[in-house]
């Protein structure tokens, strides 16, 4: 903790050895990767999940620095600096390699098959009936006999195939 009287050195000196700062940022931003993937996709909004790691953990951090409550900015500066590289890497890394991709981010859910609802995908994804029924009539769906499919993409938005007639 900085106090007054404090020489300007010693607030940007590493507080820490780079490869602690190294080891905390990586651990922390693959925990947070891994926790938000057990969140509904309707609750991440439009942003995806490594996007939202990385603005998580940089809010904490700027947070920390802005307070006082680093030891130093250069930690912060190189922290932060180490979540944007990792959230860089991991898309570029699930751009490259599919696989990954698929474990790291969340596919679509299927609501409604062939005019039926799908009930347990439904409960998964924390959506009613109604929520799901507004979101039809929003795109001009009266029926459930109208929709060939309804998709919860990773998104968290619903995109609605109809029946061609």
């Amino acid at each position: 903790m900085l106090h007054v009287g404090t020489p300007m050195a010693d607030i940007f000196a590493l507080t820490k050895p780079p490869w602690e700062i190294v080891v905390r940022a990586t651990v922390v931003y693959f925990a947070l990767v891994l926790l938000v993937r057990v969140i509904p996709k309707r609750r991440a909004g439009s942003i995806s999940p490594n996007d939202m790691v990385a603005l998580i953990v940089i809010g904490g951090l700027a947070t920390d620095a802005i307070m006082g409550g680093s030891d130093s900015v250069t930690d912060i500066v190189l922290m932060i600096g180490l979540i944007v590289a990792w959230s860089y890497v991991t898309d570029a890394l699930e751009f490259y390699f599919p696989p990954l991709g698929r474990f790291l981010r969340d596919r679509q859910t299927t609501l409604v098959r062939d005019g039926r609802l799908l009930r347990r995908n439904m409960q998964r994804e924390l959506i009613t009936e109604d929520e799901l029924m507004a979101i039809l009539r929003e795109e001009r769906v009266s029926d459930l006999s109208m929709v060939e499919a309804a998709c919860m993409e990773a998104d968290g938005q619903i995109s609605v195939v109809r029946k061609s007639r």
